[in-house]
């Protein structure tokens, strides 16, 4: 049987993985979010590197990747094993590797670091974002206790 060569779905991160045999491959795109985009054969997307916005994958990555495919596709028939391409971060940035499949090396992109415990306190509404309006007790009585009336101011003529 003739040696194949796969792709690794996805390569930015560890596992759980998927392999994508590059005779199923029918198009290949590197979108404006940063994502490279391998579509198979049966119209299946796959995406072996997404998110890479940020880590400044080069333009033409997505062209890398056939490069990549092509040096893989003539070690597995040199030397009559299979291969695999995954894509790697490194010093200078995003590169795709060929791989035996027993060599491929975890995935190098740190985990996101854990949010801060910083304790956030909510600023506290005034009364009227609740649809009410607090009566002030000035005599500190309860309001439904009988309350006394002023007495009427003497009228002076």
């Amino acid at each position: 049987m003739p040696a194949t060569v796969w792709i690794l779905n996805p390569s930015h991160r560890d596992g759980p993985y998927q392999l994508l045999r590059m005779g199923w491959v029918a198009r290949i795109e590197h979108d404006i979010d940063g994502r490279v985009v391998v579509h198979d054969t049966r119209g299946d997307k796959h995406y072996p590197v997404r998110d890479t916005k940020d880590e400044q994958a080069p333009p033409d990555f997505a062209l890398q990747l056939l490069q990549a495919l092509d040096r893989a596709r003539r070690a597995a028939s040199e030397l009559d094993s299979d291969r695999v391409v995954a894509a790697r971060h490194g010093e200078d940035g995003w590169a795709w590797q060929v791989y035996a499949p027993d060599e491929v090396p975890p995935a190098q992109i740190e985990p996101p670091a854990p949010p801060s415990k910083t304790t956030f306190v909510p600023p506290s509404l005034p009364p009227a974002a609740f649809g009410r309006t607090d009566i002030p007790n000035p005599a500190d009585t309860p309001l439904w206790a009988p309350q006394k009336q002023p007495e009427p101011d003497p009228v002076t003529e």
